[in-house]
């Protein structure tokens, strides 16, 4: 079997000419892009995606087989990469939820403690603090129970940009409430 153009290009990458792998790159960043932009629907995010899955691409091409099609190994490698993060998104978001919910209910506790009281006031202060887009996004999401694809509906928005929109504000509640939280 004779080596394949791309084949050539993979063992000048493995023998130290490192270059050459925007080479294969080039070839194959838009199938590449495809693949990642159809599981996510996230310019911005797609294109970080991208990015990683040839970096990891980069790190396991001695594991490319020659004489092999090298674009669906790199495609397989960036849904892996994909997959990788939606897991690890849906965690931070549920640990996040979590830790929203837990002050939730601390802030409408009768009888709160000191600490629980300062931190239900910490709490209150972020939220004021919040635009009112994002003060609507939390009300349709806790205190109305909406689900996110009913928020996404009413919104005019893809599900995944209000998750990523809920995330963001869950993220910025908590790194002000532990900044209150902090002060004596």
């Amino acid at each position: 079997m004779q080596p394949t153009d791309t084949d050539q290009i993979v063992l000048r990458v493995l023998s130290g000419e490192i270059d050459a792998y925007a080479e294969l790159v080039q070839r194959h960043q838009q199938a590449v892009w495809r693949v990642v932009a159809a599981m996510l629907l996230d310019t911005q995010q797609t294109e970080d995606l991208v990015q990683r899955a040839f970096i990891q691409a980069y790190q396991q091409l001695h594991r490319f087989r020659p004489g092999h099609d090298f674009g669906p190994w790199i495609k397989e490698i960036a849904r892996n990469t994909v997959r990788q993060e939606i897991r690890r998104r849906a965690r931070e978001e549920h640990r996040l939820e979590l830790y929203y919910n837990h002050w939730l209910a601390v802030a409408d506790s009768a009888g709160a403690s000191e600490g629980e009281d300062h931190l239900a006031s910490a709490l209150e202060n972020c939220a004021r603090q919040l635009p009112p887009a994002s003060a609507q996004l939390l009300e349709l999401r806790y205190e109305r129970a909406l689900s996110l694809g009913d928020i996404a509906a009413a919104l005019g928005r893809t599900v995944e940009a209000t998750r990523q929109q809920l995330a963001r504000i869950r993220l910025a509640l908590r790194d002000c409430i532990s900044k209150q939280m902090a002060q004596p």
